[in-house]
């Protein structure tokens, strides 16, 4: 038996939780990325460490905290990186839309994976940016993309190609065959590589290894850059912090240009919960996966037996991608809402007719939610 208590309901209501306060008591919410569970036990410490300090002042980022990252993409990844490829940003989603921002042009060409984060889409909108969108299809039941089809969508203009490895809401994860297409692709029109690589400590299927994009050689890591974060996998994703690795200099300063000015530093605390989660967080993270695996098989035997309502096996992250559309509704966000389940719409992502579901909650409050699913979609 775990000694990690992931079935210990903890009450969330009142607490400025956008997650929990958003629709109010009665509803079960499993929508936005955000689990119901404690981090480490070092995680914690180490906040109590600062503010038993007593001082906020100012604060960077550690060389220390540098080491432990190298190390800790060795141990994860396999991949050897260099101290000096890493910059520190608020988040992943500022990643996504500085990149855009600073590495392309008005007049330049994207491309965003479809269905997916609406945080690529919305980068290339903000940034006034064209683009065009390269399916992920459901192939021996996993998401993957069409080579021929990113071929179809080059252009002279295109400027840069966006990844989200592993695929949210997809849940495939990349294998290394699937990133060197990508790659020879990116080198064959010169376009840089930008990889959204929040959910690679989310991987719950045994066997399965992530592959960072500039791990894979081939020159890759001369026009591609990974943005990673544990604010997902170690649940604090309050505390905003996460970490571009760009080998190429270049590159690097371009997307770092408005940190510090526009865009804010981490803040002192972040880097503190995330250096701890690495050095002492490992048991906890085991435990965790061993929880949403079991967890995501519940969803998946569940969903597939209900008439109207199907998922494909999710390799990762905590987040079922289920399709709806032998229901015939119009919108199944809005019946799932009306039957007191508040899911992510698919809308979101780009298809009205799925709806995508959080299940980084305990396996009483995900019964009770799968049970108001099943009761909506028999009626």
């Amino acid at each position: 038996m775990s000694i990690f208590q992931f079935d210990h309901v903890i009450d969330r209501s009142l607490t400025n939780s956008i997650r929990w306060d958003k629709y109010g008591p009665g509803v079960i919410p499993l929508w936005v990325a955000d689990m119901d569970f404690q981090p480490p036990e070092a995680v914690i410490q180490a906040l109590k460490n600062r503010v038993e300090h007593g001082i906020f002042g100012y604060t960077y980022a550690s060389p220390k905290l540098k080491e432990v990252i190298v190390d800790y993409v060795q141990r994860m990844y396999h991949w050897k990186i260099q101290p000096e490829w890493i910059s520190f940003l608020p988040s992943v989603v500022t990643g996504l839309h500085l990149s855009v921002r600073m590495l392309t042009d008005v007049g330049d060409h994207l491309l965003i994976p479809h269905p997916a984060y609406h945080h690529f889409k919305d980068a290339a909108l903000g940034a006034q940016r064209d683009f065009s969108a390269y399916d992920m299809h459901l192939r021996n039941g996993r998401y993957t993309f069409d080579i021929s089809q990113l071929e179809s969508l080059v252009r002279p203009q295109t400027k840069l190609i966006m990844l989200c490895n592993p695929h949210n809401p997809g849940g495939c994860v990349f294998t290394k065959p699937e990133l060197e297409t990508i790659a020879q692709f990116a080198k064959k029109h010169q376009l840089l590589i930008c990889s959204d690589e929040i959910h690679a400590d989310l991987i719950l299927d045994e066997g399965i290894v992530h592959h960072p994009i500039g791990s894979i050689g081939q020159g890759v890591e001369q026009f591609s850059f990974s943005l990673m974060s544990l604010n997902k996998a170690y649940n604090f994703p309050g505390m905003g912090m996460s970490w571009l690795i760009c080998p190429h200099p270049e590159i690097q300063k371009k997307i770092m240009k408005d940190v510090h000015t526009l865009i804010p530093n981490p803040n002192l605390f972040a880097y503190d919960v995330t250096q701890a989660a690495m050095e002492h967080g490992q048991e906890w993270h085991s435990a965790l996966i061993q929880y949403l695996r079991q967890n995501r098989d519940q969803v998946y035997q569940r969903i597939n037996a209900i008439p109207g309502l199907s998922m494909a096996h999710l390799q990762a992250t905590y987040l079922a991608w289920i399709d709806c559309s032998a229901m015939g509704w119009p919108d199944p966000y809005e019946e799932f809402l009306k039957a007191g389940v508040a899911l992510s719409p698919g809308a979101q992502f780009g298809d009205q007719q799925f709806v995508r579901l959080n299940f980084g909650t305990s396996s009483k409050i995900l019964d009770q939610a799968l049970d108001r699913i099943e009761k909506a979609c028999r009626q």
